[in-house]
């Protein structure tokens, strides 16, 4: 996702930020396609879980999240597939019983997200200008207790979130090589999933 003149000055400083961030995070909101890869951080006691890939995303609610080491999680808009490779299983869910549940859904949802989260700014650190989200009811907090969103200054673009889920667990994920818009090529193929013969599939909805 840092005397009078003084808090003059970090009150001026401090509206800046916000503005710059908060614009940020809604001319992201308004792209309809993204695309880049990632490196995602889940933290341990003893050990962190490092894992790599890449992203699709058109929205509303159409993603591809791929990790290199197998697994697949695809949203038509309507249905989530979940595929682990190494297990041969195939687990789909109704989007509306996971909104909010992934990475990957909260980004799909684009101007969404507002319905559920309070936006506030947040400090500027490692070059980025973060927005933090944390969800309006605790009752529906969509498996988050917080969210930060932290964008290039440069360019504007996404470059980390940090989650904070409702067990007190941390993750990050880094985003590089995003594009967005007419940049991000993405076709309504890439959001069609067909699991392959020889797979278990479970409808965990059912």
């Amino acid at each position: 996702m840092f005397k009078k003149i003084i808090f003059l000055s970090m009150s001026i400083s401090g509206s800046i930020v916000y503005a710059d961030a908060i614009k940020s995070l809604d001319m992201f909101l308004q792209n309809k396609q993204i695309t880049g890869d990632f490196t995602q951080t889940v933290y341990g006691n003893k050990k962190n879980r490092v894992s790599l890939g890449s992203m699709q995303i058109l929205r509303p609610n159409k993603f591809r999240w791929e990790y290199k080491d197998g697994q697949l999680i695809i949203s038509n808009s309507k249905d989530i597939y979940i595929y682990d490779k190494e297990l041969k299983q195939v687990t789909i869910k109704k989007l509306n019983s996971s909104l909010g549940k992934s990475p990957a859904l909260l980004l799909a949802g684009g101007t969404n997200i507002k319905k559920s989260y309070t936006i506030s700014s947040g400090a500027k650190s490692d070059g980025l200008e973060w927005v933090n989200l944390n969800p309006k009811t605790i009752s529906d907090n969509n498996g988050f207790k917080s969210v930060s969103m932290g964008f290039a200054k440069n360019t504007g673009l996404l470059s980390q979130m940090k989650f904070i889920d409702s067990f007190d667990n941390k993750s990050a994920i880094s985003f590089t090589n995003v594009k967005v818009g007419k940049e991000a090529k993405t076709s309504a193929d890439d959001f069609k999933f067909k699991p392959p013969i020889g797979v278990d599939i479970i409808n965990s909805d059912n």
